[in-house]
């Protein structure tokens, strides 16, 4: 049950759900920040590790000003509190 709330949640924050059981943003790009560093991450997707069915989510940010490479990290569930939607 709280899996399909945790999804339909995600799909209202403009996450579309795909073939892998992972959900995708692909409207509008939600951004979260890490409280204490204030970075700033795009979401990319979220995935459901496959022994605890927890959320993980992965997201980017741009190297640095005006860079078209990319950073990826991943954000599990315990961490969840270090960051906010911006």
């Amino acid at each position: 049950m709280f899996d399909n709330y945790l999804i339909e949640t995600l799909k209202i924050l403009g996450g579309k759900k795909d073939l892998d059981q992972s959900i995708k943003f692909i409207k509008p790009k939600l951004v979260i920040k890490h409280k204490k560093a204030g970075v700033k991450y795009t979401v990319k997707k979220i995935i459901f590790d496959e022994e605890s069915k927890a959320p993980v989510v992965i997201c980017y940010r741009y190297y640095g000003p005006g860079s078209k490479k990319k950073i990826y990290i991943k954000i599990e569930k315990n961490n969840f509190s270090k960051y906010e939607p911006v």
